[in-house]
């Protein structure tokens, strides 16, 4: 090497300068983001002749925002947003999905979240399908991990910066103007009736809750499950609602507001219930910033317009 033949001097000076300029490069700022990509964009070919299979709803939607829906060949029944992607082959339910259906559609890529099987992604494997596993919904803020994960995997890296940059935005505004609200003691309702589901402590929706100013009830309980004696005796100021599957909200409304103890409920009694989008506030992606206003909306009623 050239190095090799300068002088002991010469030696010494030149790693000087690369000190220097290595100083030189972490003081402007250019390194950092560097080394905050541990991940090398793929090359644009690969990417482009890439297809993928969707396990989860956030991952298609999270595609479809980057500008890849086409890489997708297939998704879930629970896969309905955006529209388009109901045009694709649906490989039956996230909890059960067909591994001939999935294997027949020949992905290279399968994207799957916690509720996937250990034993579907080793057939998948198997299979010598690609799988890339996203299990994040422990916090909010994993939301943007999500995305930039998915980003880096189809070359999109740029693309998922500026969604999450436009994001957080969007979440510093909410969590600043929720900070001037009343506070009100809030039950999320999931499902009612023989299992009562909600959005406990150690759900991201729990902390969704807190970030909009909102006391959640529920926040000492764990894993989705409530009591109806706790429910009783905490009384919410508001229920926030979803409806159930193969319900409409007024058949949901319906239901709750004269099941016991439900309709004993103070909110009930008063019309605090209120409905939400629930497959936009349970899929961590790209409308969680969005479904978090809505959330606020839904919490602070008028005061919040």
């Amino acid at each position: 090497m050239l190095y090799a033949h300068y002088s002991k001097g010469a030696r010494v000076m030149f790693n000087r300068f690369k000190s220097f300029v290595l100083i030189l490069l972490v003081s402007i700022g250019i390194l950092a983001p560097l080394l905050a990509q541990p991940l090398i964009e793929k090359n644009p070919q690969e990417v482009a002749k890439l297809s993928i299979v969707s396990l989860a709803p956030n991952a298609t939607e999270t595609l479809y925002a980057l500008g890849v829906g086409d890489l997708l060949v297939g998704r879930t029944d629970y896969c309905t947003y955006p529209e388009e992607a109901l045009a694709l082959p649906s490989i039956g339910t996230l909890y059960n999905p067909s591994l001939e259906k999935l294997v027949s559609l020949q992905p290279d890529l399968a994207i799957s979240t916690a509720f996937v099987s250990d034993e579907l992604l080793l057939a998948l494997e198997n299979a010598g399908i690609e799988v890339l596993t996203l299990n994040l919904q422990e916090t909010f803020g994993r939301t943007y991990t999500l995305i930039r994960e998915i980003a880096q995997r189809v070359n999109k890296v740029k693309e998922g910066e500026l969604i999450i940059l436009t994001m957080q935005n969007q979440v510093k505004d909410v969590v600043e103007k929720a900070r001037t609200m009343e506070k009100k003691r809030v039950y999320f309702m999931v499902d009612f009736g023989s299992f009562d589901g909600t959005a406990t402590g150690d759900t991201y929706i729990s902390e969704m809750l807190g970030m909009v100013g909102a006391i959640n009830i529920a926040q000492e309980a764990t894993r989705w499950t409530y009591s109806k004696e706790l429910l009783v005796a905490n009384d919410p100021d508001l229920i926030v609602m979803s409806k159930r599957w193969g319900q409409t909200e007024e058949e949901t409304l319906k239901e709750f507001s004269n099941t016991k103890p439900y309709s004993d409920l103070r909110a009930t009694k008063e019309g605090n219930l209120v409905f939400v989008d629930s497959d936009m506030i349970s899929r961590q992606g790209p409308r969680s910033a969005a479904a978090l206003e809505l959330l606020a909306q839904a919490v602070h009623g008028d005061d919040w317009l």
